[in-house]
């Protein structure tokens, strides 16, 4: 089966997207990571933040066991919660920042900066091999071995290496026929996630 495709910066950031939810294994190791970062940091923190003396309203009562301090009033102060709660609201938001502006943004850069993403992509898949040739000059041909597997989404196919790199092909000028065709192909000679 032979077809030929451009991927579409819209497309490109869809594969990235499907790549990182197939792999979600590693998508939750980098979760975990940085929530262990963010926990240490706040324990940081609050481990080096100064002691301050004790409000108005608080009394201390001493017995010989130990320091009790018991506030005379119940009342919850909104600078006692933002004190406690404000730096992990600030690495909160640093990363909410970084996963909603800088991914995307960094992915535009990508697809940008490399002309042969914006190439006329030629592909030629067999039960055998899949070769590759772009209007860049970039020319592969490989067996189906090199691949780990394979996972679908909106208008794209990502076919994942065993070496965590991935290629998109781009399903826009396909039937639905010559789709389940591809489909088929790479059925028989990968796994699908």
């Amino acid at each position: 089966m032979e077809f030929s495709f451009q991927v579409t910066e819209s497309e490109f950031r869809e594969a990235w997207r499907v790549e990182r939810k197939a792999s979600s294994r590693s998508s939750l190791k980098t979760a975990a990571f940085w929530m262990l970062i963010m926990v240490g940091l706040l324990l940081l923190y609050r481990g080096i933040q100064p002691s301050r003396p004790l409000p108005a309203g608080f009394e201390q009562h001493r017995s010989p066991q130990a320091s009790i301090v018991r506030p005379v009033s119940d009342v919850n102060t909104p600078s006692g919660f933002l004190e406690r709660v404000g730096p992990f609201l600030v690495l909160a938001g640093v990363w909410t920042l970084v996963v909603t502006g800088l991914v995307p943004m960094r992915l535009r850069y990508l697809y940008r900066r490399d002309p042969r993403m914006r190439a006329q992509f030629t592909v030629d898949i067999t039960q055998n091999s899949i070769s590759t040739e772009n209007s860049a000059g970039t020319t592969s041909k490989s067996s189906w071995n090199v691949y780990d597997y394979w996972c679908e989404g909106k208008g794209v196919i990502v076919l994942m290496f065993r070496s965590g790199a991935y290629s998109v092909l781009s399903l826009a000028g396909l039937s639905e026929p010559q789709r389940g065709e591809l489909r088929g192909i790479l059925n028989a000679a990968l796994q699908k996630r």
